[in-house]
């Protein structure tokens, strides 16, 4: 094997929390010679790019942030986007990111060279850009999902998709259509109630949501981490493990901890039931399904939002649009200006998981393989087949609940297997063919005990769940063990030499 010539050691895509992360490893690890790619013309991913009324992080901000990089200054255990998208301009600066960003390059196909052993990255500009190794940090948010529905392309109104929010949308007298209560729908629907004429709210299922405290952090607290930034990390470490091993283990060992979403779920009940006064939209608002089988989240101001006359809670499915109005599945046919679309996104699907094509040691598109052949891998990090490419969000990557917790684990993963190819002398790193299959192996032994199998998931519709059944976002097991992991790369688990065996389809077998 040639080691051909390369622009870069490292090459990264996107310069959201993932990107960001896996840069800031990169340079403590003493490895400079990195470049990130980002389609924009600015650094954020998600949290640049969302910035709809309402948006806050949805878990505690002493959690949603950095191990290393704490900061005393939350205004809220809930932190609003501006807030979030300062703290990542911080850390860009503070770790010396910024130069090493390439703005307005958007990916749009990225192949291995074997004869080279070098990634070959082209950008929509026509660009190649050379690199060594190859890191996707597209992120969980890349792809917006719009709604499939019969005539969309016909209607003559505004159409809004939350991640790309138009600050000169004015709503006053406009009649507003608000497709989606999921995770985005909670949060941007009672911020637009007291602006629109009329405000139908489109629900296909509902969301089990609880109380929304206020939960200010007040300047004397703030204070005081900053005096004793020991005592901010001490209950990040608390809240951390309560999340982890309650909540986050309903997903992985539903069976031992089945009474938490059970109470959960009556203190949701008690929520709807204290903010809404219908008892007829109580009921339409109250879920059929397990708690946690669609994302749970947090609200003070949904519910009783469906108190104002001017707000309608729409159950009817949608069947069609007209140039100027909604029509449903009962027949009702509903005149609006404004069409909102707060319809999530697609993380697993063909399209989006990379948002681009990975084309790996014999040709085969990774977005190809996964999709034929159940989305698989090791550790959340690396596949069989795509040397020297590594992944941040790839198929049972989720580990804990916080995204940042999972992007920490995965970029010491990769820099150690980066490490390591540095020592073998050979600049070339692939997991094998064994140690992924083991690892799907056991995967699909403790799929019986996860949530999305145990309990009754069915009625949720989740994206959690894709078209194999698999619930390939979580990993089956809790954040110590990951990141344990993570600090002791398994040597016998990689080929440093390249293997030279094609990639066959169904490597780890199928169920």
């Amino acid at each position: 094997m040639n080691n051909g010539p390369v622009d870069h050691e490292v090459l990264i895509v996107g310069s959201g929390i993932a990107g960001i992360g896996m840069g800031i490893e990169l340079r403590k690890r003493d490895l400079h010679d990195f470049v990130m790619l980002e389609k924009a013309h600015d650094i954020g991913g998600t949290w640049r790019d969302h910035t709809y009324p309402g948006l806050t992080i949805d878990i505690p901000s002493l959690t949603f942030s950095w191990s290393f990089e704490q900061r005393p200054s939350w205004s809220s255990i809930w932190a609003p986007q501006p807030e979030m998208l300062d703290y990542l301009h911080h850390c860009v600066d503070k770790y010396g990111i910024r130069a090493h960003c390439r703005f307005g390059e958007e990916v749009v196909e990225s192949r291995y060279d074997p004869g080279r052993n070098r990634w070959e990255t082209r950008t929509a500009a026509g660009k190649t850009w050379t690199s060594r190794y190859l890191v996707n940090g597209s992120g969980y948010f890349a792809a917006p999902r719009m709604p499939d529905i019969e005539g969309l392309d016909r209607f003559e109104g505004q159409v809004v998709h939350p991640s790309r929010w138009p600050h000169d949308l004015e709503l006053a007298g406009k009649r507003v259509a608000f497709i989606g209560t999921g995770a985005t729908g909670i949060q941007l629907a009672p911020k637009l109630a007291p602006l629109a004429e009329l405000l139908h709210v489109f629900q296909r299922t509902p969301a089990w949501l609880l109380p929304k405290p206020a939960l200010a952090i007040p300047p004397l607290v703030q204070h005081l981490f900053r005096l004793m930034p020991g005592l901010q990390r001490a209950l990040r470490l608390l809240v951390f493990l309560l999340m982890d091993v309650g909540f986050y283990r309903i997903y992985t060992n539903y069976p031992t901890v089945k009474w938490i979403p059970k109470l959960a779920a009556r203190i949701c009940r008690h929520h709807i039931e204290d903010n809404v006064a219908d008892p007829d939209l109580v009921e339409k608002l109250t879920p059929n399904y397990t708690w946690g089988c669609k994302r749970p989240s947090f609200s003070a101001d949904f519910y009783p939002m469906f108190n104002r006359k001017n707000v309608e809670l729409v159950t009817d499915p949608i069947t069609s649009l007209t140039p100027d109005a909604i029509e449903t599945a009962d027949g009702v046919k509903r005149e609006i200006d404004v069409l909102i679309c707060a319809t999530g996104y697609a993380p697993f699907e063909k399209a989006t998981l990379p948002t681009y094509p990975v084309y790996g040691r014999d040709g085969i598109d990774l977005r190809e393989y996964w999709d034929t052949e159940h989305y698989q891998g090791y550790r959340g990090f690396v596949a069989h087949g795509y040397p020297n490419f590594f992944f941040i969000f790839g198929p049972y990557s989720i580990v804990g609940t916080s995204y940042f917790a999972m992007v920490e684990i995965a970029a010491r993963h990769i820099v150690g297997c980066i490490e390591a190819a540095r020592r073998a002398g050979s600049g070339y790193v692939e997991v094998s063919h064994r140690a992924q299959a083991a690892e799907w192996a056991e995967i699909q032994r403790l799929k019986p005990r996860s949530l999305f199998s145990a309990a009754n998931c069915g009625p949720a519709r989740t994206f959690y769940v894709d078209r194999f059944g698999d619930s390939p976002g979580f990993r089956p097991w809790l954040h110590p063990t990951s990141w344990w992991q993570s600090k002791r790369l398994n040597r016998r688990d990689f080929t440093f030499t390249p293997a030279g065996d094609p990639v066959t389809p169904g490597v780890a077998g199928r169920r």
